[in-house]
């Protein structure tokens, strides 16, 4: 539906902490027309380069604060509105190395009326950076 606009090239960054790289973040919206309790979220993935890392590995960040997906799995009170822009952190040593990447990102919502889990993917190649 609305997965084109779920991660942009310019909404992808490394994170520095103390002048070290942790990782990258991503600015996500959701993939969906309406917002869903964070329990509905099945699954999100990212690939850098084709390198995996599952959802244990992220941290899922909105109004309401930075949470593991394990402790997402059982907030039915916290969202995810639609519009809302959530961090995904994804840790990897260094942050994102100079030149240019390819970020594969894979959203599954569970939606009932569908059926279960549905997957939204985007991909951007040539990610720098300082996103973009």
């Amino acid at each position: 539906m609305y997965d084109k606009y779920m991660v942009l090239k310019e909404d992808i960054q490394s994170v520095v902490e103390n002048g070290v790289g942790t990782g990258f973040a991503l600015k996500v919206r959701i993939p969906y027309y309406r917002g869903v309790a964070l329990s509905l979220i099945e699954d999100i993935q990212v690939r850098f380069n084709g390198r995996l890392f599952p959802k244990e590995e992220l941290k899922f960040t909105t109004r309401d604060g930075t949470f593991t997906f394990q402790e997402m799995a059982t907030m039915t009170m916290h969202r995810w509105e639609f519009g809302e822009k959530a961090t995904v952190f994804v840790p990897l040593a260094g942050g994102i190395p100079l030149g240019f990447h390819r970020v594969e990102t894979t959203v599954s919502i569970r939606v009932s009326y569908m059926g279960g889990a549905r997957p939204f993917t985007v991909v951007h190649d040539n990610v720098s950076p300082m996103g973009g």
